[in-house]
């Protein structure tokens, strides 16, 4: 045998093994069970995607309750930041519609009494300031004269007969406020009284007690 002839073999016998050996490491083909019935396999598979479904739609559902509690939280949080920016200053503005007064009252009394002009001047530019720093804020006034009592807006102090329709604001004691809607000091107001129905009360108190008496 020749030198070279020689090499060819044992290349050729190294290529065979290697043949063989890859051909032994291969997984043998997986073949149906005896007795394997194909529908009860399919109704199994059928069971396990309609179970996997219902736990992705539960999933799906839990999903849905924590977006909508994080949204009704997050729309919480801002509301509660909104009315700490908008109502946070409320008592200084409190306080600012006491001065207010105040500036009023003494403008009142220097016009009646012929203070210095100059002097009258200065608090009405004083006062005048002060009343736009409120209406900046926010803070408006309530009109009650000629409208309806109501007890949101009104504190009544007295009940006077008028020619006025019943529950009618016939003078405003002290001056009310707003603060965006909300309301920051009421006004104090006397209220008209029918005449007519007051009388109507009157006659009939002496009655109630005759009665009473018999």
């Amino acid at each position: 045998m020749r030198r070279g002839e020689k090499g060819v073999i044992l290349v050729s016998e190294k290529k065979r093994h290697l043949a063989t050996e890859t051909v032994e490491a291969q997984p043998p083909s997986k073949k149906p069970l005896d007795g394997e019935d194909p529908e009860t396999t399919l109704k199994e598979l059928s069971a396990e995607l309609e179970k996997e479904k219902s736990k992705s739609e539960d999933y799906l559902r839990r999903l849905q309750y924590l977006q909508a509690d994080f949204e009704n939280y997050r729309k919480r949080v801002e509301k509660e930041t909104s009315d700490i920016r908008q109502f946070g200053n409320q008592r200084l503005l409190s306080d600012l519609i006491v001065v207010n007064d105040e500036l009023e009252l003494a403008l009142r009394e220097a016009e009646e009494s012929r203070e210095d002009p100059t002097i009258i001047e200065g608090v009405g530019m004083v006062h005048k300031r002060l009343q736009s720093i409120l209406s900046k804020e926010g803070v408006e006034k309530i009109h009650s004269l000629e409208s309806k009592f109501n007890p949101d807006l009104h504190d009544a102090a007295l009940r006077v007969v008028s020619d006025k329709e019943e529950g009618t604001i016939v003078e405003e004691i002290r001056q009310g406020y707003t603060l965006k809607g909300k309301v920051l000091r009421p006004s104090i107001v006397k209220v008209a009284e029918n005449s007519a129905e007051r009388e109507s009360k009157s006659e009939k108190a002496p009655l109630e007690e005759i009665g009473d008496h018999e």
